[in-house]
This record gives structure tokens, sequence and C-alpha cells, in this order.
């Protein structure tokens, strides 16, 4: 009788374990694609900016839930899943002066790229107007 319980135990253990693999395998096999066709990307990021700083380059900014302020250049893809977007930020010399903001740049020309988490943020704007 406590062999049968004890057999019991470990069939139950193992189907445990075997789901939590398969769980595990799953999240592995799914692979996050970076959409940059800014009329798809607007299918999976449904905001007014989306097409506009995909499709421009130009001096926008990102204010982001710790009240600072990303300044970039163009969004250069958006993740099929709307966590991510890569981005260009613009460097420290291209922010418009006399904007009293602290913003984060890029720290030279050749070192542009950024990943941002879309849930970070809170507003989108133009820097200047045209």
């Amino acid at each position: 009788m406590m062999s049968d319980i004890m057999a019991f135990i470990a069939v139950m253990i193992s189907a445990f374990t075997l789901w939590i693999t398969w769980k595990k395998w799953s999240l592995v096999q799914k692979k996050i694609a970076m959409i940059t066709d800014y009329s798809k990307a607007s299918e999976v990021l449904p905001a007014w900016y989306t097409g506009r700083m995909m499709s421009d380059l130009w001096q926008f900014g990102l204010l982001t839930v710790d009240s600072g302020v990303i300044a970039i250049r163009q969004i250069k893809s958006i993740s099929d899943d709307g966590k991510w977007m890569d981005v260009e930020l613009l460097t420290k010399d291209e922010v418009p002066k006399g904007i009293n903001e602290h913003f984060v740049t890029a720290i030279c020309d050749d070192r542009r790229s950024a990943s941002i988490q879309i849930d970070k943020i809170i507003l989108a704007y133009e820097l200047i107007s045209s």
C-alpha cells in the first residue's frame, strides 16, 4: 500500500515537472519580431505618433513615467508584441536650445540606437514646430 502511494506521488511530480518544462519550452520557442513598416506598426501600436515618428526624421520627445524625456529622431521598429521599440536618439547638440529640460540623448553621432519599453512612455510630442 505504501509503495502504491509513493509511486502515485512520483507520477504526479513527474507530470508536474513535464508540464513546467513544456511551458518554459513554449516561451523559448516564441520569437519576437521587430516591425519596421509603419503601416503595420500602427496595427500593433495604434498611437498617433507611430506612423509620424517612423516615417519622418524630426526632433521628438518621449516623456517617461519617471518624468525623464528621451530625445529621439525616429522610431526604427516596434516589437510585434507591442512592448518595445527601437529608436534613433538625438545628440545633445541636436536638441533645441532654450528648452529647460534634461533630455536622454545619444552620447555621440555614431551611437544613436536605443530600445525603449513602450509602457514606460506617457507622452510623445514634437520638440520643435516646422
